[in-house]
């Protein structure tokens, strides 16, 4: 009767504690190796972004600066993609450029210190040069049959053109605060479709822009 008791006892002991064995173990960290680990959730930083943009290149073989802005939407920190626009900041009625379309840029370290990036413009735009008769009217553009006299040839003409312009861009970011950023860039602006001034009004790009926006 004794030894009954004691094996009721144990059989007891092991019904009461099997569960909370079970539920200690469900509640174990998993071992090392077993491929689960601590989930990490991060908000997605997106935002409206708009830049003052100013540029120093040549156009009509001269040092000029052009003036303008791009604005659009800046996703995760990394893609853009909206419009700009820019024209001449020192222009006479003699000499004009204004240009703009679509802006796509990739961007990398947006969110810290230092960042760089690649921009690119495709789009349009016009422009008015002075030049001469015989500079505009010869036999490269297609017009060398034209015979006029002397004085003509070299009388000034004002030349307005419509053209295409591509202008990619690399770029270094500066984070100044949270939602302010500086950037510095060099790029190049390729002019298709003008007739006579196509390499007066391409050429190197420096450029300097103020990001305000794009997600926080």
């Amino acid at each position: 009767m004794h030894i009954l008791n004691h094996a009721g006892l144990r059989a007891c002991l092991l019904v009461v504690l099997f569960p909370l064995a079970a539920t200690a173990q469900s509640g174990a960290p998993p071992p090392p190796g077993s491929g689960q680990g601590p989930m990490i959730v991060e908000r997605v930083k997106s935002g409206f972004l708009v830049a003052p943009d100013f540029k120093v290149t040549e156009f009509n073989h001269h040092v000029s600066e052009l003036a303008g802005a791009y604005a659009g939407w800046l996703n995760d920190q990394t893609f853009f993609i909206g419009g700009g626009g820019y024209w001449l900041a020192n222009q006479s009625r003699d000499r004009k450029m204004a240009y703009g379309g679509l802006v796509v840029a990739w961007l990398s370290g947006a969110d810290r210190r230092i960042g760089f990036g690649v921009k690119g413009l495709v789009g349009g735009g016009r422009a008015t040069l002075l030049s001469t008769y015989g500079d505009f009217f010869d036999d490269h553009h297609g017009a060398d049959y034209i015979v006029v006299p002397a004085p003509i040839v070299n009388a000034n003409v004002r030349v307005r053109e419509d053209f295409f312009v591509a202008e990619p861009e690399a770029n270094v970011l500066v984070g100044l605060t949270k939602h302010l950023r500086l950037t510095g860039g060099v790029g190049y602006r390729l002019i298709g479709g003008a007739r006579g001034s196509r390499t007066s009004l391409q050429g190197v790009t420096g450029t300097v822009a103020l990001q305000i926006g794009g997600g926080s």
